[in-house]
């Protein structure tokens, strides 16, 4: 009986001991501050201005994110945009948000210091031709 509540302890404080370890690194890597870093259009990168590149996202650990986005108004990069909301990891690389009320998924991919997201647009009406954005947003 004494070896079985030995053993018993001993699978407790092994079980104990990699649960801490597996919580520190299960970090979501979305967790952070991102800057608009990059736009590509089917593949060809388009310049952005440093107005542009003032947008950003901060996705919190507690499931909260909010957004700010800026545009040049009269000849000045001034902040157009803000929202809050709520963020989850779906799984596979899809993410939820929710800012002020309105719900996008989307699938993002890492890259080193990066993250992307790609969407799809239909331009024209008599000839329409679908063009494929990628967003790049860098952490800081």
């Amino acid at each position: 009986m004494k070896k079985l509540i030995l053993l018993f302890s001993v699978f407790a404080l092994v079980l104990m001991s990699c649960s801490s370890d597996d919580d520190s690194g299960s970090q979501d890597p979305l967790i952070g501050t991102w800057t608009y870093y990059k736009t590509f259009a089917d593949g060809v990168e388009e310049p952005l201005t440093a107005c542009d590149m003032q947008e950003t996202f901060v996705f919190n650990s507690n499931g909260t994110v909010s957004y700010k986005y800026y545009e040049i108004i009269g000849g000045v990069c001034e902040l157009e945009e803000s929202a809050s909301g709520t963020w989850t990891n779906d799984g596979n690389g899809i993410y939820t948000s929710i800012l002020d009320g309105e719900s996008t998924s989307q699938e993002i991919t890492f890259d080193g210091n990066t993250h992307y997201f790609e969407y799809s647009e239909i331009v024209g009406t008599s000839d329409p031709v679908i063009i494929i954005y990628r967003e790049v947003f860098i952490r800081n």
